[in-house]
């Protein structure tokens, strides 16, 4: 579809849907999150290193879209609450390598579930279809929104 003919009454309805649903599904994350000693971000780099192990530092940055620095920042946190370790590659020490501890995957997991609970609390307004579609328009939108920064 053509963004000019896109009309903007739909554009502002969306906002508006999308700014309020957002607006009450993240203050509950936030606080679920932040009783779990994380932030929205350390949980998404705790899931970043749950899917794969020995991740790389500067992989986090690219994937967060931050520079190295503000990754270091994240991880002393993560660090100091023990939920990941930091490790050097033995045959290139300036590469640092990033896991998982068995504390960090345990309250991994624990956010997750709170997650899931929080979205399933929100989502239990829309009948099964509906959330078929949300997610269907959802991942539809996210592949393209990547497909294109792939390309710029």
């Amino acid at each position: 579809m053509d963004p000019k003919h896109i009309q903007h009454s739909y554009i502002d309805r969306l906002f508006n849907a999308f700014q309020t649903s957002n607006r009450h599904i993240q203050q509950d994350l936030t606080s679920s999150l932040k009783e779990m000693n994380l932030t929205g971000p350390q949980f998404y780099i705790l899931y970043l290193l749950s899917a794969s192990e020995g991740t790389k530092s500067t992989e986090l940055a690219d994937r967060l879209d931050v520079k190295p620095s503000a990754i270091t920042v994240m991880i002393d946190r993560l660090l100091k609450n023990d939920f990941v370790t930091r490790e050097r590659d033995e045959k290139d020490r300036r590469i640092v390598k990033l896991d998982l501890t068995a504390a960090g995957r345990e309250v991994f997991e624990k956010a997750k579930a709170k997650r899931r609970e929080i979205f399933s609390r929100y989502l239990a307004f829309l009948d099964e279809e509906d959330v078929n579609q949300l997610v269907m328009i959802y991942e539809k939108l996210a592949s393209a929104v990547e497909n294109q920064t792939t390309e710029d």
